[in-house]
């Protein structure tokens, strides 16, 4: 009997280590877990706000895009060179045109596009020489 008290001693030492060892890793694992989400916002936010950088970029270059295209599309304006700038939604209309009218309805076209909150004309009126 004492042949077989000394390994059923060993084994039920070594289990019981075994078990304690597993719930201290997984308690490290709970205090791990609580750290990285504390300290993950601060990096999110500033992912963020790179994120909302490039969007407003993506914007701004696809509401030139769309102003440009309509400025195309209009017969009495695909001749002129209009130059079209955006920057956080305001474009900005510059270049040379023979009427007044034209430079009027370039301005209207622009306003139209989804995303311009305002539309500078800087455009000059030039008579055709």
């Amino acid at each position: 009997m004492k042949l077989l008290y000394k390994p059923v001693l060993l084994a039920f030492t070594l289990t019981t280590i075994m078990v304690a060892g597993c719930g201290e890793h997984s308690k490290s694992d709970s205090v791990a877990q609580k750290d990285e989400q504390t300290t993950s916002p601060p990096i999110a936010t500033d992912v963020g706000k790179a994120n909302g950088a490039a969007t407003a970029s993506i914007d701004d270059s696809m509401i030139t895009t769309k102003v440009k295209a309509a400025i195309v599309a209009e017969p009495a304006l695909s001749t002129m060179d209009i130059k079209v700038n955006t920057n956080d939604g305001v474009v900005t209309l510059s270049g040379t045109i023979d009427a007044p009218d034209k430079a009027y309805r370039a301005k209207q076209l622009a306003q139209t596009v989804d995303g311009v909150k305002t539309v500078n004309n800087e455009l000059i009126v030039k008579s055709p020489s």
